[in-house]
């Protein structure tokens, strides 16, 4: 009879690795809840106040991070609205070697670090325009 490695294709823990959270999250909070509730002694159960109070907290929270998400969607959306003006507009912007680049927006571009503006082929960042001209 032939016996295989614990670590053969039928097992395998890394599977079940989940990546390691760098803050606390509603979930987290929620899972000591539970575990609170879990492990609490029988004879002296926890106190509905502060039951009460850790589910409040719970709820703020989530609410919190809730309009911190709209908050930065609408500080996107307002960013893209002035940007979207200035397309066909002279402006200078500060250029990457410390000096002032001059030139027309050609386009914006959309990218994972933000959003950017295309002057003379060259994209840069919204908050690097020092003038804009009619």
């Amino acid at each position: 009879m032939e016996v295989t490695a614990a670590n053969s294709i039928y097992y395998n823990p890394q599977d079940k690795l989940q990546p390691v959270k760098k803050e606390l999250d509603k979930d987290a909070f929620l899972q000591i809840l539970v575990a609170q509730l879990r492990y609490q002694n029988p004879m002296s159960p926890m106190d509905q106040d502060q039951f009460m109070t850790q589910m409040t907290q719970i709820t703020a929270l989530e609410q919190i991070m809730n309009l911190n998400k709209n908050m930065e969607l609408l500080l996107k959306m307002e960013e893209l609205s002035l940007s979207a003006g200035l397309v066909g507009r002279q402006v200078t912007v500060a250029g990457e070697d410390g000096g002032e680049v001059e030139g027309t927006v050609e386009k914006l571009v959309v990218d994972d670090n933000g959003l950017k503006l295309v002057v003379n082929g060259t994209p840069y960042d919204y908050d690097m325009v020092k003038e804009i001209r009619g």
